[in-house]
C-alpha cells in the first residue's frame, strides 16, 4: 500500500473537515473543492481514496475512515512482518 500523496491528503484533509459526519456525494465534493480542484482530479483522488480504504460509499454517499483507523490498517501488516523478521535475526 503506497502513502498519500501531499495533493490527496490535501483533498483528504479539506473533506474531513466539511463532511466528516455527515458524509457527501461526488457533486458536493466537486462544489466544495472547485476552486482549488478539477473534477477530473477530485474524482480520481476519491476513487484512489475507495481503493486504499480511506472511503467508504455507501449508496450513492461517501463516508471517510478517520486517518488514525487507516494508519492502523496500513501498519499492521508492515509491524507483524518487522516482527518476524526481527525475531529471525534475534533467534
Amino acid at each position: 500500500m503506497k502513502w498519500l500523496k501531499k495533493r490527496d491528503a490535501v483533498i483528504y484533509f479539506l473533506l474531513w473537515k466539511k463532511f466528516k459526519e455527515t458524509g457527501f456525494t461526488l457533486y458536493e465534493a466537486y462544489s466544495y473543492l472547485d476552486p482549488y480542484f478539477s473534477k477530473k482530479i477530485t474524482k480520481s483522488t476519491i476513487r484512489y481514496m475507495s481503493r486504499a480504504g480511506l472511503a467508504v460509499n455507501k449508496e450513492g454517499k461517501y463516508f471517510l475512515i478517520p486517518l488514525e483507523e487507516y494508519l492502523w490498517v496500513l501498519s499492521l501488516p508492515y509491524l507483524k512482518r518487522r516482527a518476524t523478521l526481527r525475531h529471525r535475526i534475534q533467534g
